[in-house]
């Protein structure tokens, strides 16, 4: 689900989340029912239902639990989950389609970035930071709207007065 806002009062004006698409709650469902019946085909009476119970439980928290990460933008900066950047510290954002972004997770280059990526999710958004000290280069994220994402963040780079001039790492020690 992605919703655009107007920024001000501290809104996010950009928001996404990257659940699982329904096909992949019925492959779930289907793997968690396989193992139901081999559980219940060699245990029975309590300790059958028992352990039945926790891989249902623990398949469905697992499943819910993935889709809880939540992309945001705001006048402060880009959040995933619990991470967040200052809009100071980015230099670019591009969106990239699912070509793109399988060729970049799989390139060499982006040891040390900061990824945030779902296998169900193709395309997504590469953030290149401004802070040569920052020990991740650049921030890659799932989304299914990288286009509308990118926008979001391209609006509030624009609006960024201060950017760091070449910190090194000698000078922030």
């Amino acid at each position: 689900m992605s919703t655009k806002r107007r920024s001000g009062s501290g809104a996010p004006e950009y928001t996404e989340r990257m659940w699982m698409p329904w096909w992949w709650w019925l492959v779930g469902g289907f793997f968690v029912l396989s193992m139901i019946l081999a559980v219940a085909a060699w245990v029975s009476s309590v300790a059958g239902i028992l352990a039945c119970l926790a891989i249902a439980g623990l398949s469905l928290w697992a499943g819910l639990a993935v889709g809880l990460t939540r992309i945001s933008v705001d006048a402060e900066g880009f959040s995933v989950g619990p991470n967040r950047i200052e809009w100071q510290w980015v230099d670019r954002a591009r969106g990239c389609d699912s070509r793109t972004m399988s060729t970049i997770l799989h390139s060499g280059n982006q040891v040390g970035s900061f990824i945030c990526t779902r296998p169900w999710i193709g395309s997504g958004v590469v953030l290149r930071l401004a802070d040569r000290a920052d020990p991740h280069p650049a921030w890659i994220v799932s989304s299914r709207r990288p286009d509308e994402l990118t926008d979001a963040i391209r609006r509030h780079l624009g609006a960024v007065e201060e950017r760091p001039t070449d910190i090194t790492s000698e000078e922030t020690r």
